[in-house]
């Protein structure tokens, strides 16, 4: 695996220019974005990102959208796995007898 390849499914907060925001799980994308104006397109479509998150204070659910240029860092869960917690007749991995 790359360790600089990030899945957007685990994303979990976004770094704007205004801080960090804290995502509803699984709403981050990177898609084309462009803005319209009716059905007409008003600008070329370009790189963006989409997410949403719920406002900690009056509880709306905000909509985020913005070229992919604009996101400066991104926070995302890694699954870990715990190994190693002794040798295999089960004692710990040092010696209680040795000076360190």
């Amino acid at each position: 695996m790359d360790p600089t390849a990030i899945d957007v499914e685990k994303v979990t907060a976004v770094l704007l220019i205004d801080g960090w925001h804290y995502i509803q799980p699984g709403s981050f994308q990177v898609n084309p974005y462009a803005f319209m104006a009716g059905e007409v397109t008003a600008s070329k479509p370009q790189p963006g990102y989409f997410f949403s998150k719920v406002d900690q204070i009056s509880r709306e659910h905000q909509y985020f959208l913005g070229p992919i240029d604009c996101v400066m860092g991104v926070r995302y869960g890694v699954e870990t796995e715990v190994t190693g917690q002794g040798d295999a007749d089960g004692d710990d991995l040092y010696d209680d007898d040795e000076d360190f």
